[in-house]
């Protein structure tokens, strides 16, 4: 893999400066990176580092090294050796090289190549996870806008995850979907809600599910990113086309499974769930255009309920 991108040291946590690393990089990626095939793949990596920080490399896969924007550097990583490029007196030019290990490495055969390693020598080797995997076709002038707009409650919704809920159980296989979830407010009756169906799946660790799902879910129809500590997938109708379905990935026990007591509660709850359709209302008003912030917006009224029910 030929990947060209930028990479940055962030502290747990930071959101603002994560959210302005990667808002920042996806224009620039598509715009000034030479020399892509017509669809091309945002690909990134995470590594844990000490001190509580973490480094975020995001890229775009590119089909040679040449002619590096400026502040961006290029990773190429072949069977056994990562080789960092940076422009240096307008030449591209590696500046290291390490070995590296992959833990998994696969090509299926309705996506390109992907993987997870492990950079350095044995005994100090230093894990990198993949975190991001999603295709996108430049100039594509019928992408998603991805903007916020709710509706009014589908009664369709419950059937729309059982049927898929039924396929990516297969897909996935049993020891991998332990068990899933209609999650969001999809699953709420008579809540407005992005027509999008979440699912919330059990997996038995990050580790075993990512070398299964990551591949399996390896095409233009399909988003993976590492997303508030856990595995998001984003299922959409065609290349850049609108979302269907939202897939979240943890084990049981992690915070994200929080979000089933914040569905029950507001199953039974009848004023409760007013309360928050209208702020949703709100938010989507507010911040028709910006996804993230609506969502962040949201968190609070979210942890109130889930603080609320953790003391009954």
């Amino acid at each position: 893999m030929q990947i060209v991108g930028q990479q940055r040291i962030i502290s747990d946590g930071d959101t603002d400066a994560i959210m302005a690393f990667y808002g920042g990089l996806f224009g620039r990626l598509t715009a000034e990176v030479r020399h892509l095939g017509s669809v091309t793949r945002y690909i990134g990596y995470q590594s844990r580092l000490e001190g509580n920080r973490h480094l975020h490399f995001l890229g775009i896969e590119a089909e040679r090294i040449d002619g590096i924007p400026p502040g961006m550097i290029a990773w190429e990583l072949d069977g056994g050796t990562r080789t960092v490029w940076e422009s240096q007196d307008g030449r591209d030019v590696p500046v290291s090289r390490e070995p590296i290990s992959w833990r998994w490495f696969e090509q299926p055969p309705s996506g390109r190549c992907t993987g997870q390693f492990a950079a350095g020598a044995n005994h100090e080797a230093r894990e990198f996870w993949v975190s991001a995997n999603a295709y996108v076709r430049l100039h594509h002038s019928g992408a998603s806008s991805d903007e916020v707009q709710l509706v009014e409650y589908d009664p369709r919704w419950p059937g729309q995850f059982e049927e898929f809920a039924g396929w990516l159980r297969e897909c996935l296989g049993p020891d991998v979907a332990l068990r899933l979830e209609h999650y969001g407010s999809t699953a709420i009756p008579g809540m407005p809600a992005k027509p999008v169906i979440d699912v919330l799946v059990d997996i038995p660790s990050f580790a075993g599910a990512k070398k299964r799902t990551v591949p399996r879910l390896n095409s233009e129809t399909w988003e993976y990113w590492w997303y508030s500590g856990h595995m998001v997938f984003i299922k959409r109708a065609g290349l850049m086309g609108i979302r269907t379905h939202h897939v979240h990935m943890a084990p049981r026990g992690h915070k994200v499974w929080e979000g089933i007591a914040f569905r029950d509660y507001l199953r039974q709850h009848p004023d409760e769930a007013a309360r928050y359709a209208q702020l949703k209302r709100d938010l989507a008003a507010r911040h028709a255009r910006d996804r993230e912030r609506y969502t962040q917006a949201k968190a609070e009224f979210v942890r109130e309920i889930a603080e609320g029910v953790r003391r009954q």
